[in-house]
């Protein structure tokens, strides 16, 4: 903002004008884009949840193939993308890393499969930590993209050109199925190519369909990869819960019920104490900045500091409206004085 506002005033009037209308037209196109992530975001966080509930301890698919959740976000604090849920089976010692995509540009499919092999290659690498966070060996380690049944066809065709080690999942929203594709009939040389499951148990059982009864029991409710919105979502509507059962003198709250909240929703992840606070911290500066929180004490220490809401209890669309207004500006800025130079011809902020 404050680069902005010193550009703008070495302008001439023409110029400014110019440039407060890329500003203006970068705000929009912005505010949509970020509309989109939110929405993609909550797909995602769905897809992430379906599995994540087929797979938890004592469910019928974890009694038939051995396989449970173990992890979510399994590679996050190692700084590694594309991978949301990590398997593990005791017996024959197989982990599984999945990665949800929910929506897949037309073209995109190839993109996904690259990124998708990178982070599995990534995670070889990073087996001892992997076997450090579950606190178990594991012999072989398999991949797998999970996404919605309308791209299962142009992720095969990338997977095969690409010579991928990746198992394909397939969800039907209709009538509630994850499907593995049977990408070739040779099942042993599938299974060497790492597109099959090694575990007979798992792969019969995934071709034969594993049905998703849990589909809306969101699990899940943010994961650390979540968007900066869904988090601020989740943690108000636990505070006004929290809020309703104290007395009408007691409004407030602190540091300390918000870093609970996500203590809580990251328990399934290997972020630690000081981890979970950066998070907590990040929420809260978010909250503040967006008008969610307001503060009600002078105390310079975050974790010290005391607040209130300033959003009704069912304001969440207002609070998604302010914040994508707020946000898709702060974008703004920075993209406007790019456009406005690329179009002048500077090279160089001095040369305004």
């Amino acid at each position: 903002m404050e680069n902005f506002a010193h550009i703008r005033d070495a302008l001439s009037s023409e110029e400014r004008q110019t440039l407060d209308e890329i500003y203006i037209n970068k705000a929009k196109e912005l505010r949509e884009v970020l509309r989109g992530e939110i929405v993609i975001d909550n797909e995602h966080l769905g897809l992430v949840n379906l599995c994540y509930n087929v797979f938890t301890k004592t469910t019928e698919t974890n009694r038939v193939t051995g396989y449970r959740v173990v992890l979510v976000d399994p590679l996050f604090t190692l700084g590694i993308k594309n991978c949301d849920l990590l398997l593990y089976n005791e017996v024959n010692q197989i982990a599984i890393l999945i990665g949800a995509k929910s929506s897949i540009s037309e073209r995109g499919t190839g993109r996904v499969v690259a990124e998708t092999m990178q982070a599995a290659s990534d995670a070889l690498s990073h087996r001892r930590e992997l076997e450090s966070f579950i606190g178990k060996k594991i012999d072989k380690i398999e991949f797998v993209i999970l996404s919605f049944a309308y791209y299962a066809s142009s992720l095969k065709d990338a997977v095969v050109s690409q010579k991928a080690t990746l198992c394909l999942w397939a969800y039907h929203v209709v009538p509630g199925l994850i499907q593995l594709l049977n990408i070739g009939e040779d099942v042993h040389f599938e299974q060497t190519a790492g597109r099959t499951h090694r575990d007979e148990n798992m792969r019969q059982a995934l071709l034969k369909t594993i049905p998703t009864r849990m589909g809306a029991l969101r699990s899940l409710p943010i994961m650390p990869t979540s968007h900066m919105f869904a988090k601020l979502e989740y943690i108000g509507q636990q505070l006004f819960v929290r809020l309703d059962r104290q007395p009408e003198n007691r409004r407030w709250f602190g540091y300390s019920e918000v870093y609970n909240f996500c203590k809580q929703a990251f328990s399934s992840t290997e972020l630690d104490d000081s981890q979970i606070e950066g998070e907590t911290r990040r929420i809260i500066d978010s909250a503040m900045e967006v008008g969610l929180f307001r503060r009600i004490n002078e105390e310079d220490e975050v974790s010290r500091m005391e607040f209130d809401i300033s959003y009704g209890r069912r304001d969440y669309e207002k609070l998604k409206e302010d914040y994508l207004e707020k946000r898709s500006k702060e974008k703004a800025y920075d993209a406007a004085v790019e456009e406005f130079r690329r179009k002048k011809g500077i090279k160089k902020l001095n040369e305004f």
